[in-house]
Formats: structure tokens, C-alpha cells, sequence
């Protein structure tokens, strides 16, 4: 006659006992260590980074789920940290490239655009600081309509991580319209707009895949996010074309 474990009720074979208080003890284990490693580790940073990079272009829903939650908050901070500064690159190398196009446009050529200078420094750091708060705030937006409204689980801190996990996307793909601004304009909105596409897609994955909002109502919690940074860009944008 079969014997199971009184535990778990697992089959238990040949008289041995049953592992699932092992299982358990290493469950404990895992935890543990994963506290005690809360602090910022440099290597694992690293390696995390790395390996979301690969993942949201091999198997992005599979590292979504690994990767947008709680404990991998500063990965997500250190993704849009490194977006924004090479986002701030693109808008100075798009800036440069278009004063030339209006100039040749205009038919003063390098006489047009060596008279209207791009500054670097403030093009720089007002394009990183918008990009910035692009993403914090679709982030924050997310954990107040998902969280606050709908009342999910969902934390500030998760909801960074995961807004930062699709952004090592786009910082791949922004690296690769920053080449493409010397090579041809046209391919190169073709490549953002691709890349735009994607990211929104993913973002809308992430929300579904780790929440549980009602399927039924993901899309306002999306769609609200998106709109509200688009309205902040927009007036950001408006701000330093007055300035």
C-alpha cells in the first residue's frame, strides 16, 4: 500500500522520507540571502542590467516578470538613469543636425548654421532632466491609477522597476538613432517610431504580467500613465523653445 507524506501528501517511494521540509528550509534560505543582499551590489547591478538588455529583445515577457518587481528598483533606477543620458545625446545630435536642414533648406547652407549654435551643456541637461521625469513620472502614474485607484499590490518602487526594465530597450534602439542621425533622418524616425511602438507595447505587457489589475481595466491604468507624461513632455518641449 502507498504511503504519503502527512506534510505536503506527496508519494512517498521506497520507505524514504519525504524532501518537503528541505524544500522549505531552502525556500527560507533564498529569502534570507536575498535580504541580507538588499544593499547596493555593484557586480549584480551589473549583471541584471545586462541580462534585461538581452532579455527584452529575446524573451521581453519572460524578463518582465523576473525583473519588474520590488528588489530590482535600483536596476530599474540605474536603466532610466543611463536612457536619459543617452536620450539627452540624441536631442543635441538631432538639434545639431536639424539646424543644418534648415539652413540647406533655407539656402544658407554652413553659413546658416555656423551663425546658430546648439549649446551643449544646456541642451544636454534640460533633454536628461525631461527624459528623467518622463519615466518617473509614468511610473509614479502607474502605482497611483494601478495602485492607489484600483487598489493593487503594486508599489512606487516595483512600478519604477518596471517602467526602468522597458527602458533598457529604448536606450539600445536611441544609441542606434543617434548613429543613424549622420546617416539618413529618414530611417532614423523610422527606427524611433518602431522603437516607440515597441516600448509602449512592453509597458503595457509589464502592467499585465505583474499586477493584478482587472484585465478589463488595464488599459485605463495605461493609457492615463502615457497620457499624463505626454501632456508633461509636451509642455516641458514648450518651455524651452520659449526660453
Amino acid at each position: 500500500m502507498a504511503k504519503y507524506c502527512t506534510k505536503c501528501g506527496k508519494k512517498l517511494e521506497d520507505g524514504k522520507p519525504c524532501d518537503c521540509e528541505a524544500s522549505k528550509k531552502e525556500t527560507k534560505k533564498e529569502e534570507v540571502r536575498e535580504e541580507a543582499t538588499g544593499s547596493f551590489d555593484f557586480n549584480e547591478c551589473v549583471n541584471s542590467y545586462v541580462a534585461i538588455t538581452k532579455g527584452m529583445f529575446t524573451k521581453p515577457v519572460d524578463t518582465l516578470k523576473k525583473y519588474a518587481k520590488e528588489k530590482h528598483f535600483t536596476v530599474g533606477m540605474i536603466s532610466i538613469i543611463i536612457n536619459s543620458i543617452i536620450s539627452a545625446f540624441f536631442a543635441y545630435c538631432f538639434s545639431t543636425k536639424a539646424i543644418g536642414l534648415i539652413g540647406g533648406f533655407l539656402g544658407y547652407g554652413s553659413l546658416f548654421s555656423s551663425s546658430i549654435t546648439v549649446p551643449f551643456a544646456e541642451t544636454f541637461f534640460q533633454s536628461l532632466l525631461s527624459s528623467f521625469l518622463g519615466f518617473a513620472v509614468t511610473a509614479l502614474m502607474i502605482y497611483v491609477i494601478a495602485g492607489a485607484l484600483m487598489k493593487d499590490k503594486i508599489t512606487v518602487k516595483k512600478a519604477f522597476a518596471l517602467v526602468g526594465v522597458c527602458a533598457t530597450f529604448t536606450s539600445i534602439t536611441t544609441l542606434v538613432c543617434i548613429l543613424f542621425t549622420y546617416i539618413s533622418l529618414q530611417f532614423m524616425l523610422i527606427i524611433l517610431l518602431i522603437a516607440s511602438i515597441f516600448y509602449l507595447t512592453y509597458l503595457y505587457q509589464g502592467i499585465v504580467e505583474t499586477t493584478e489589475v482587472d484585465r478589463n481595466k488595464v488599459a485605463y491604468v495605461f493609457v492615463i500613465a502615457i497620457a499624463v507624461c505626454l501632456l508633461y513632455t509636451s509642455d516641458a518641449a514648450d518651455d524651452r523653445i520659449s526660453v
